[in-house]
């Protein structure tokens, strides 16, 4: 069973010179370490004992959001992707079937909103900033087996 937490960045004001460049407010920071502490206990209680691989678009809101998970969970900085700043559903599911171990996707909504949906097959509210959706499936030969179980939802 594979083990993958979809989480939406923590809040961002709108403010920097870009979309892209946006940052974390103070709350976004606090959020994004709670997100940590969230995935933490649930790769505890699924007794995972890999550390997870933490994928993140380039966007600055995601890196920052990626780097506090990263550190709640003593390990090094997350892969950041550009191709995740505008990602499909279809290219998150890419990086899910390719994954060996738990993966943590961190991205942008309404992306995040609609791979939760799609890997669950329900139709769940959208996702607040800094929430973390855990969702357990199995990888076949031919690609994901849906659908996910809903582990778990996590908001701040």
């Amino acid at each position: 069973m594979n083990h993958v937490f979809v989480v939406r960045h923590g809040h961002s004001p709108f403010t920097g010179d870009s979309d892209h460049q946006r940052p974390l407010s103070t709350v976004g920071l606090k959020q994004a370490t709670a997100a940590g502490e969230f995935i933490k206990q649930a790769l505890q209680s699924a007794e995972l004992s890999r550390t997870p691989r933490i994928i993140c678009s380039n966007a600055r809101r995601t890196q920052t959001t990626a780097a506090n998970i990263a550190s709640v969970l003593g390990q090094a900085q997350p892969q950041a992707d550009e191709r995740f700043y505008h990602a499909t559903v279809g290219d998150w599911c890419e990086v899910i079937t390719s994954q060996q171990t738990a993966v943590v996707l961190v991205g942008h909504n309404p992306t995040v909103s609609q791979l939760v949906n799609y890997l669950t097959q329900q139709n769940l509210p959208g996702m607040v900033p800094a929430s973390v959706a855990h969702c357990a499936l199995e990888i076949a030969a031919d690609g994901l087996k849906l659908p996910a179980q809903l582990v778990n939802f996590f908001k701040p």
